[in-house]
């Protein structure tokens, strides 16, 4: 079949190489291994499609391999307009190139003249200003909800009543992103369940942090594995938590030489989320749904990209007042069904509710023989590792 392959090239709008299939199915460049073949994957690999179909070819556009298991139909008009504008924009070069810049040049005296518009930047968080022209979404609603001397807060009614109306809250910081005369953006979202969706709920501009060292607990074996332990607690039976928690508390107390710091962050996780907040409101042991802060992760992610350094106090605003008004019209065509709800991933989940649920079993077990509540307690400890080791990944540094 290798051989009867017409192979067309053409490129994608930002001027990279793709190569086109018998005029139905386009593959864009992937990889450059080793020995100089190239890797293409189809312009489906990134949809909801998930198209595992590739190709290989070397120097000479020759195929070296070629995987055509596509989970969609081709689409001829599509591929072949491609083709077309490939070929204007060939013949464009050919006689006027000296003059018809590329897409990067484009793309950067874009951006140049957008930051212009901007105003100048602040260089401190006291001369930010209370009001600005800024502090509005593209629908003229106000967003800015909250500032002082430390933090600066922007939800806008949408994203307040996302806030409201939904249990999944996952938040994390960020400094890649944080303007100069801040010290930290830190972002909540929340988990729409009939959308399958994330969606952000709140932004918030920090002068400080107190953060824990993890140079202290990461080259030390126990104290890495109680650091993973307490981020696992809340998939553990609530009766335990307690329990479990003091004993990995007396045990880092005999390194309190080396930990102070972790000493610290355990006094204020005991005093925050063991005394002041009910365990129930945080604890996921009868309703694992979702894990982690990936959701959050990958948003600090995605906006770290939009940036080439780090942002002006408005270039950010800016760009918050933009990524908000997408979240809008993507939650309004998802919710009248113009646009498909996202299939649910749940490989993760499931092996998380596989072994905790054979840990309820085992402690039912205990208890029916009649175990003292200490080999309870150490069942449960057991299970934490278990998350640390074979489940829950926490090898970033925080």
């Amino acid at each position: 079949m290798e051989g009867n392959l017409k192979i067309d090239i053409s490129e994608t709008n930002r001027g990279k190489e793709q190569i086109i299939i018998d005029r139905k199915f386009k593959y864009n460049f992937s990889k450059l291994k080793k020995d100089n073949t190239k890797i293409y994957r189809c312009t489906e690999y990134k949809t909801l499609n998930k198209c595992k179909s590739f190709i290989i070819l070397n120097d000479n556009k020759e195929v070296l391999n070629y995987d055509s298991s596509h989970n969609h139909p081709g689409n001829e008009i599509n591929a072949s307009k491609s083709l077309i504008k490939h070929k204007i924009k060939d013949e464009i070069k050919k006689k006027i190139g000296y003059i018809c810049p590329e897409y990067k040049t484009i793309k950067s005296q874009i951006t140049r003249y957008k930051n212009k518009q901007l105003f100048p930047n602040v260089k401190t968080f006291d001369e930010v200003p209370n009001v600005s022209e800024y502090y509005k979404t593209i629908r003229g609603e106000y967003f800015m909800i909250f500032k002082n001397s430390n933090i600066i807060i922007f939800q806008s009614p949408f994203q307040a009543k996302l806030f409201m109306e939904n249990k999944h809250i996952f938040a994390d910081g960020t400094f890649l992103i944080a303007p100069t005369n801040s010290y930290q953006v830190f972002i909540t979202r929340t988990y729409v369940t009939e959308l399958n969706c994330f969606y952000t709920t709140s932004i918030l501009l920090m002068t400080k942090k107190n953060k824990l060292c993890y140079k202290e607990v990461k080259d030390h074996n126990i104290l890495n594995t109680y650091y993973k332990a307490i981020s696992n607690l809340c998939f553990i039976n609530i009766e335990y938590i307690p329990d479990i928690f003091n004993k990995i508390k007396n045990t880092c107390m005999r390194y309190k030489s080396t930990c102070s710091q972790f000493l610290n962050f355990l006094d204020y996780f005991e005093k925050t989320f063991l005394n002041i907040y009910n365990i129930k409101y945080w604890n996921y042991y009868n309703n694992i749904d979702h894990i982690t802060n990936n959701a959050s992760e990958s948003y600090n992610s995605y906006l770290k990209n939009l940036f080439v350094k780090k942002p002006s106090f408005y270039k950010l605003i800016y760009t918050i007042q933009f990524e908000e008004s997408k979240s809008y019209y993507d939650y309004h065509m998802r919710i009248k069904g113009i646009w498909r709800k996202k299939s649910r991933i749940s490989e993760r989940v499931d092996d998380i509710n596989i072994l905790v649920e054979y840990y309820k079993n085992m402690e039912a077990e205990l208890k029916n023989i009649g175990c003292s509540k200490n080999d309870i307690i150490e069942n449960w400890f057991n299970c934490l590792i278990r998350l640390n080791n074979e489940i829950i990944n926490f090898n970033k540094t925080k």
